[in-house]
């Protein structure tokens, strides 16, 4: 998995890791605007959204930690909130991730910034000029849904794009959709996202 392959993966995983992975608590210092953003997410549950990172769409279902992501060209990336696999079909390959404990959230991502609102979005700064993430921003729609996040990192001056619509809540999902098993024939790597490049 490397190439395009790997960097749409790892963003994916980043998605899915910071946004969907665990609830994350409310945190007190952000605008009462943002704190409403993650409260209700963190109040969905179970939803369904179409998904585009860095133009890669795909559609996201999510439940209670667990998460299936399918790009529009076959790729996916699912966690039983255990461990995740990517799948890329073009290749037959999958790499199996173990899932980080603690931390996630999308309340736990947006801490640390000073925030300036301007109608429906946000636009943070970094109190720490240390901190790996320099800037985010966030904007929402009139029903509190995150529509767009931006995180632009302390050595890049490229946005990292996650965009959401079409949010739909959904009351439940099949065990097996978050437990994704590869083809047999495919060839599996695992953690991938451990291996330094």
């Amino acid at each position: 998995m490397n190439g395009s392959g790997t960097t749409t993966v790892r963003a994916a995983a980043f998605a899915a890791a910071f946004l969907f992975i665990a609830p994350g608590s409310v945190f007190a210092q952000a605008p009462a605007q943002v704190q409403a953003v993650v409260a209700k997410m963190n109040s969905l549950g179970g939803f369904r959204a179409n998904v585009n990172i860095n133009g890669q769409s795909g559609v996201l279902s999510y439940q209670g930690g667990r998460f299936h992501f399918q790009l529009s060209d076959g790729r996916i990336l699912a966690s039983n909130g255990r461990s995740m696999v990517a799948y890329n079909p073009g290749s037959r390959v999958a790499g199996r991730q173990t899932a980080a404990p603690g931390g996630g959230g999308l309340g736990w991502l947006l801490s640390g910034f000073e925030y300036r609102v301007s109608g429906m979005e946000a636009v943070g700064r970094a109190i720490d000029p240390g901190a790996s993430m320099r800037e985010v921003k966030v904007a929402w729609g009139p029903d509190n849904i995150l529509r767009r996040l931006s995180i632009r990192h302390r050595d890049s001056e490229t946005w990292f794009v996650i965009s959401l619509s079409n949010v739909r809540q959904v009351s439940g999902f099949s065990t097996s959709l978050f437990s994704y098993k590869p083809p047999a024939g495919s060839r599996t790597v695992e953690n991938p996202l451990d291996e330094s490049n």
